[in-house]
């Protein structure tokens, strides 16, 4: 009860370090706290019960040292808090440059895991990681020990929760937009991720596990994946068929209708209202299912509307074609 193991499993992520004694703090705030105003309003309301004899002539009407106190000390409380929590956020949804990057996409009642680097696809439930582990596969999401892990989560239906105790790590995916999670496994074994946001009748099955393993059994897996596994959709394919090539050049000597998307990752966009907005994953995600929602200075608004024509995975391909649209990128593959 006095140490974090009592409620949480054993934390194994690197970037977590301090999440657990910033836990026992908030306990102890709380506790304390509710001692300090419950007991006096017990002790009050026993000794001053009516049948008390009491002189209630001139009750006292404030008292000023008292009134600073209880106003300086919650306060400097919570500015720590604050503080303290600011910081641990910020080393957990921020991930190192060199992070490997998982898409990680929930949906009714399972998980899809994308590793666009090694070009594999990784389904997970409860059916589908007894039947792996049948087969001497690593069951739900697999990551290579010691190493950072940057997931990207999108939702195809509701809102999901990527949830997973032993790493302190608890991030809803939600429709229409991405979020960003980070982690650092340092011990390798198998452990729960949950759904933590109700999503329909069959989410208490929304279960799977994360499977962290040496670097050696991490390119085993990725190699027998990479022979047996559904492959992510091709994005060039999503860009080519969707009819986006009528309108938006991929090579910085090409015009179009459109923006250019050769270079546009990270770029700072100016509209026409005069605002700037950075060109980041939301950013081109929403320029495709909501054009008319921020059209760049100096183009027409003319764009067609994609919601609805195009799949969560296609979305997700076309949005990682785009962002990898380099300088050194001479066309579409």
């Amino acid at each position: 009860m006095f140490d974090a193991r009592f409620w949480l499993p054993e934390s194994i992520n690197s970037m977590a370090e301090g999440t657990d004694q910033f836990f026992m703090v908030l306990i102890w705030v709380s506790v304390i706290s509710l001692l300090v105003v419950l007991g006096p309003m017990i002790w009050m309301m026993f000794r001053y019960r009516a049948s008390q004899d009491i002189d209630r002539s001139a009750p006292p009407s404030h008292h000023l040292g008292l009134e600073i106190v209880w106003t300086v000390i919650p306060t400097a409380i919570l500015i720590g808090v604050f503080f303290w929590g600011a910081t641990g956020y910020t080393k957990m949804v921020v991930p190192p440059t060199d992070a490997m990057e998982i898409r990680a996409t929930g949906q009714k009642w399972f998980w899809t895991f994308d590793y666009p680097e090694e070009g594999i696809r990784v389904r997970a439930s409860l059916e589908a990681d007894e039947e792996r582990v049948k087969n001497g596969i690593p069951p739900g999401l697999v990551v290579p020990v010691d190493t950072p892990i940057k997931i990207v989560g999108s939702s195809a239906d509701v809102i999901h929760s990527f949830y997973v105790p032993a790493f302190r790590v608890k991030k809803d995916v939600l429709p229409n937009r991405y979020t960003v999670a980070t982690f650092q496994a340092t011990k390798e074994g198998t452990y729960d991720l949950f759904c933590a946001e109700y999503c329909g009748t069959k989410h208490s099955k929304m279960i799977t596990k994360v499977s962290v393993v040496s670097q050696e059994a991490f390119a085993e897996f990725i190699s027998k994946q990479s022979e047996e596994s559904d492959k992510p959709i091709d994005g060039a394919t999503v860009f080519n068929t969707s009819g986006c090539a009528g309108c938006h050049a991929v090579v910085a000597s090409s015009g179009g209708i459109g923006p250019t998307l050769h270079g546009l990752w990270g770029k700072t966009e100016t509209l026409v209202d005069e605002t700037t907005v950075v060109a980041d994953e939301n950013y081109i995600r929403e320029s495709i299912v909501n054009p008319m929602e921020k059209i760049v200075r100096g183009y027409s608004p003319m764009m067609p509307n994609y919601s609805g024509q195009l799949s969560e995975d296609e979305l997700n391909a076309l949005v990682l074609y785009i962002r990898d649209l380099s300088p050194e990128k001479e066309g579409a593959e």
